[in-house]
């Protein structure tokens, strides 16, 4: 075994194990770009999970005309709203006939024409978590997850979510059953991908079900906390439980094959739904809240799936969704995936970091202000946080997210204000030799209108 531990002056940030890979099955050997459905329609008028072919294909084609596609946002992936049930003779899943006439088999061939890839939503129990809006039960893959593995790959299905609900949720029932359930679907995916040709790529939601040496061979990815809402609490909330929960996933996460997720993101606000007066966005954080739920997803080397409008671009998700080189750090494969270095204060100034570049030799640095009492000013300490000797060379900043260069900063410390509910997305590389005596000890760098 290979081990790899980041160990930064008094902080560690986590300890990777280059052995432990995600499911070993040819997909996710970098963490997923793509889109869902979920609440691109919000929840009035077409409630929170609605979907249809018309409104798939125009978001594909807006992906392309936008530039995600290009960035590498390939997937289109189905939540729980495209099943209707199942075949009375065969018990094949079946689409709802209203919202896919063409069927699921012709959308994927659709999407695969376009370079894209397809996705679908099921649950590991006897049904799945929403009706969509409909006054339907939806079956979920329980006694039917061989035949339904070879449903997903006979119609070319690149990506599965498979979730946790019906039965499942009563502890008596579910507890006994879940581990064994969801080993045995894994099991089954693999199988019907025949010559591996076509890897289907197995997201599965309750992935803090599983020790840390297990979840990797189970699926591609899984998530570690609660599900993810267009809320400022709920954005902080997945934050705090990754730092309580780092420890846990520290052998298994970043690895080619295995991202632990943080759930969808809602950049730019859900759907607002309604067929009249209609309105792409109904935003409930702020712009502010925005950049930091990106910034941490992509430094975390979180999948990233949008879940709002894209079709409709506001300006914070061209900011975020058309980054390019945060997405380009985000893809890096080359380095391990991002951690909570500290937090201090009064307990809202939160740092985050990841190294990146040539060797790892780089930092990719997230100071978020999770307060709202006003801006902080949070201070990266060159020896402390970044782990450089005194002597180390000077060091070039610049801001990620404005994508201008700072300067070349020679003091020991880097301070930067932060506004409320907000962060400042840095990147600190290392150059030349740095001066020796006589050099200031502070830098700072304020972004803000005083």
């Amino acid at each position: 075994m290979t081990s790899c531990k980041l160990s930064l002056g008094w902080v560690l940030v986590t300890t990777f194990s280059m052995s432990c890979l995600g499911l070993q099955n040819g997909a996710g050997l970098k963490p997923p770009l793509g889109w869902s459905t979920w609440k691109t329609c919000g929840d009035r008028g077409c409630v929170h999970d609605y979907c249809d072919e018309m409104e798939v294909k125009e978001v594909a084609e807006a992906m392309i005309q936008n530039g995600m596609l290009d960035l590498g946002y390939e997937f289109v992936l189905l939540d729980d709203c495209w099943a209707m049930g199942r075949d009375p003779d065969t018990n094949v899943l079946v689409e709802d006939p209203e919202r896919f006439p063409s069927g699921m088999a012709k959308l994927s061939e659709w999407l695969h024409e376009r370079n894209m890839k397809f996705g679908l939503y099921t649950s590991i129990g006897n049904e799945t978590c929403s009706s969509g809006g409909r006054d339907i039960v939806v079956p979920g893959s329980e006694g039917f997850f061989e035949l339904d593995a070879k449903t997903f790959a006979d119609w070319q299905v690149d990506y599965v979510k498979l979730d946790f609900c019906g039965n499942m949720k009563d502890p008596l029932y579910g507890l006994p059953r879940g581990k064994a359930y969801h080993e045995e679907f894994a099991s089954a995916l693999v199988g019907a991908q025949g010559d591996g040709s076509r890897p289907i790529f197995l997201e599965v939601v309750a992935g803090y079900w599983f020790a840390r040496e297990e979840v990797a061979g189970i699926a591609n990815s899984w998530r570690f906390c609660e599900d993810h809402h267009d809320d400022w609490g709920s954005t902080k909330e997945a934050l705090l439980c990754l730092k309580s929960q780092r420890n846990r996933w520290a052998d298994v996460e970043g690895m080619p094959g295995g991202w632990p997720y943080l759930d969808l993101s809602m950049v730019g606000g859900e759907g607002c739904g309604g067929e009249e007066d209609y309105v792409a966005h109904c935003p409930k954080q702020t712009d502010d809240n925005y950049k930091v739920e990106w910034a941490t997803w992509g430094l975390m080397q979180s999948p990233i799936i949008v879940s709002t409008d894209v079709r409709e671009m506001t300006e914070i998700m061209e900011k975020a969704i058309l980054n390019q080189e945060l997405i380009q750090y985000h893809q890096d494969v080359d380095c391990p995936g991002g951690g909570l270095i500290r937090h201090g204060g009064d307990g809202d100034e939160f740092l985050f970091g990841r190294q990146v570049g040539e060797s790892c030799k780089d930092w990719l640095i997230v100071a978020v202000n999770f307060g709202g009492k006003g801006d902080v000013n949070i201070v990266v300490d060159m020896g402390r946080d970044l782990g450089w000797a005194e002597g180390t060379g000077e060091v070039k900043v610049r801001d990620l997210w404005e994508g201008e260069d700072i300067g070349v900063v020679e003091e020991e410390e880097f301070e930067v204000k932060v506004g409320a509910g907000g962060c400042e997305v840095l990147l600190f590389q290392r150059g030349g030799k740095r001066s020796g005596e006589g050099r200031a000890v502070m830098w700072r760098y304020n972004t803000m209108n005083d």
